[in-house]
């Protein structure tokens, strides 16, 4: 295994360790009896109250400060490594500027505490958490109230790890800030965090970063990479967002065994992925969307890529559509069951050009006569509607109604009606591949 892919095991070996821990504090927290953190030998109390930015200042480099329950008055700036840990029940409270606590200095971590509010200036991304540094740890903090959540900017190596951070619910989606923002942040993991009511996981000329493990409810993009090549994200749980994963401008995206459901807004979708290229998208469910998957010109550049293998999608209006990427693009053993369109192709055009094998489509009506799993005949797809409505974009309101459905009926009828096939896998698989062992979102 080579140095990256060490250090990324131990970081998540590190935040499963984490979230462990994090789901005991928050059941404590929910019960009325904070968990209390314990004072190691040498660490420092500080007294509910305190002025903390003055013992902030006063302490060598190296020094545990624990915080009493109780509230202390933000902002607060650490320069220095220490360890600042508290209860859910010790708040950092802001005065209403600025951000309420920033970090810049290496080798600092954050644990267990509240922080609560932040100024309102977006062009100062007025923030309850900022970081700037190398080995920060940000764990267990409860985050609410604030404009942004946790920014984080040219930083390296970073764990961000089982925080709660619940957004301003009242604020029009798009102009809330991001629950975490990373900006030319390196080989860091953000694992294990629940994000509510707030607008973006955002990894912007970011390369190389594990998003892992979070659960986005109510947001805008649940996670949004741009200009980020080489992350992955995996083992998410995204509900009821306006778009579950938006990868645009990056590659060597993966994403892996994620559940993105009920992004049902008109212009919702589970995966938006657009100029973007060497993507590998597996072992996710997609269930609920207005779009399951949307490719926009992607894979961008010659020679790029993109696979897509073992996902499902369910009860979509539309599994996949194409909008000038009907190339280098493959789908491998998928199971489109329930959607009212499996696959549209925007603009005059088709996606025979995409690889197509052994995908499962439940309005298959071929056969098995040799038992093997696989169907005697290919499964096609000729739509009459959808090439009425490539001619006429203002009818695709119409998706998925009686009007087009009787159109594509009288096509099958009336050979004369009979459009041009849309694409072609040549070995369907007859029966559903086995489903993932995940609950149904």
């Amino acid at each position: 295994m080579t140095s990256c892919g060490v250090v990324a095991a131990l970081f998540l070996a590190a935040a499963a360790s984490g979230r462990q821990e994090g789901a005991k504090r928050a059941a404590e927290v929910a019960s009325g009896t904070p968990f209390p953190l314990p004072c190691p030998a040498g660490g420092r109390v500080v007294p509910p109250g305190a002025a903390l930015q003055a013992v902030v200042d006063q302490v060598v480099a190296g020094t545990v400060l624990c915080l009493s329950d109780g509230t202390y008055v933000g902002p607060v700036e650490i320069h220095r490594s220490l360890t600042l840990q508290g209860s859910h029940a010790a708040v950092i409270h802001s005065d209403g500027t600025g951000t309420t606590l920033r970090v810049v200095a290496d080798s600092v971590a954050l644990e267990g505490f509240t922080v609560e509010g932040s100024g309102d200036r977006y062009d100062k991304m007025d923030a309850a958490v900022y970081v700037h540094g190398r080995g920060i740890e940000v764990h267990d903090l409860e985050i609410r109230g604030a404009l942004f959540g946790i920014i984080a900017e040219q930083s390296h190596d970073l764990l961000i790890e089982g925080n709660h951070v619940v957004g301003r619910a009242e604020l029009p989606v798009g102009i809330r800030g991001d629950g975490v923002r990373l900006w030319e942040v390196r080989g860091s993991v953000v694992a294990g965090n629940r994000l509510e009511d707030s607008r973006d996981i955002l990894v912007w000329y970011s390369p190389g970063n594990h998003i892992v493990g979070n659960r986005v409810e109510r947001s805008r993009y649940a996670t949004h990479f741009m200009y980020s090549d080489d992350c992955v994200v995996e083992n998410g749980d995204y509900r009821d967002n306006i778009v579950g994963v938006f990868v645009m401008y990056s590659r060597g995206t993966t994403l892996r065994n994620n559940d993105i459901a009920g992004n049902a807004s008109a212009g919702g979708m589970g995966l938006g992925v657009k100029e973007s290229g060497n993507l590998v998208v597996e072992a996710n469910r997609f269930v609920r969307d207005k779009t399951c998957v949307y490719l926009d010109t992607s894979p961008f550049r010659e020679g790029d890529s993109v696979w897509v293998r073992a996902n499902t999608f369910a009860r979509c209006v539309t599994g996949v559509t194409f909008h000038s990427s009907e190339r280098r693009n493959a789908f491998l053993g998928n199971a489109f069951e329930a959607n009212q369109t499996q696959v549209v192709v925007e603009g005059r055009g088709n996606a025979q050009g995409v690889t197509w094998k052994g995908n499962y489509f439940d309005d298959y009506q071929g056969y098995d006569l040799d038992g093997d799993g696989s169907g005697d005949v290919p499964y096609e797809v000729r739509s009459f509607s959808e090439s009425l409505v490539a001619d006429h974009p203002q009818l695709a309101l119409l998706r998925g109604t009686l009007a087009l459905g009787l159109l594509d009926a009288a096509a099958r009828v009336f050979p004369l009606l009979e459009p041009e096939t849309l694409l072609t896998d040549p070995q369907p698989r007859v029966s559903p591949p086995p489903a993932r062992d995940r609950k149904e979102p």
